[in-house]
């Protein structure tokens, strides 16, 4: 690939950059190779720009770790997120109950498998489908995987918008309405298509905005199921996150991105609580497609905002 990139250069009687024979621009072809890319020598420089950040950020002393991952070329900004204020009072159900120290979803079987949106901003179907399928499997004992590709070409005349953005609540009335697929008769395409007829396998009866701007009330919540948020997603830390507790305290409140709190517990290491978070980017992002984001932070938002708008579907 090194000899493809010098014969490219010199086809085109362009200035060889002196990266090339850097240990950066031999990272990045292993990059590229790995993620099936084309070169590009803008993105290269943003490689360049986060492996610097990546490391730097490593030999210091932090709770979590980032690592060259698919986002590691892009400059990635985004606002796949329809804010709607709401005038929310849940606060969860058995509010004497004393709750555990924590709690994983994932480990009683209600929780799908990490999917990956692609290049849609279609994250908002993600976080629904996900708090969708963990109610219905704790009611009935059936995981299902059902359709985001649905949600993201049916859902427009709720106020969704496809690839371009939509909101986790949007997604909620739509299937009061309708009810949804499987994700196998209706599979996902990362892009926006016709509205297509299909079996419905699960329905919702209403949907809860939770009290915002409160971790206790929402710990009572994610105690109660798995709950929809929005949090700011776009900087580079949290793109580049590969493990523990992210704690980035430059992860504020322009809500983005769509994710699924599934838990929360607590790091003894560093001393630390933190919520269990479930990502739509793949399994090899994260902590296999997870993040665990700090919990209870002086800003009564959240970190990243994750207090600001949790809802949660009602089987």
């Amino acid at each position: 690939m090194i000899k493809f990139i010098l014969s490219f250069f010199t086809l085109f009687n362009t200035a060889l950059p002196l990266e090339v024979n850097s240990t950066y621009m031999k990272d990045y072809i292993s990059f590229i190779e790995t993620y099936e890319k084309e070169y590009n020598y803008d993105n290269f420089l943003t490689f360049k720009n986060n492996s610097k950040m990546i490391e730097n950020h490593n030999n210091e002393n932090h709770t979590y770790t980032l690592e060259i991952n698919e986002f590691a070329d892009q400059k990635i900004s985004f606002n796949h997120i329809i804010y709607q204020p709401t005038n929310s009072t849940y606060k969860g159900e058995n509010l004497k109950t004393t709750l555990p120290h924590s709690i994983d979803w994932r480990k009683k079987d209600v929780v799908s498998a990490v999917k990956n949106q692609g290049h849609c901003g279609s994250c908002w179907s993600f976080s629904a489908t996900g708090a969708i399928e963990s109610i219905h499997a704790i009611s009935t004992g059936n995981l299902l995987n059902i359709s985001e590709q649905q949600l993201v070409d049916c859902s427009g005349t709720y106020g969704n918008q496809g690839c371009n953005g939509g909101s986790m609540d949007n997604a909620f009335k739509y299937v009061i309405d309708n009810g949804l697929c499987s994700e196998k008769e209706y599979p996902y395409t990362a892009e926006q298509g016709q509205c297509e007829k299909c079996d419905i396998v699960v329905n919702i009866s209403d949907y809860k905005d939770v009290v915002p701007n409160n971790e206790e009330i929402l710990r009572r919540v994610v105690h109660q199921q798995p709950v929809s948020v929005a949090i700011q997603a776009n900087q580079p830390s949290f793109q580049a996150y590969s493990s523990g507790v992210y704690s980035d305290p430059n992860c504020g409140t322009q809500l983005d991105h769509g994710v699924l709190i599934v838990g929360y517990g607590y790091d003894m290491f560093h001393d630390l609580e933190y919520w269990i978070v479930k990502n739509s980017w793949g399994s090899r992002w994260g902590e296999n497609g997870y993040i665990r984001i700090q919990r209870n932070i002086e800003n009564i938002s959240g970190l990243c905002g994750i207090a600001m708008q949790p809802s949660i579907p009602i089987n």
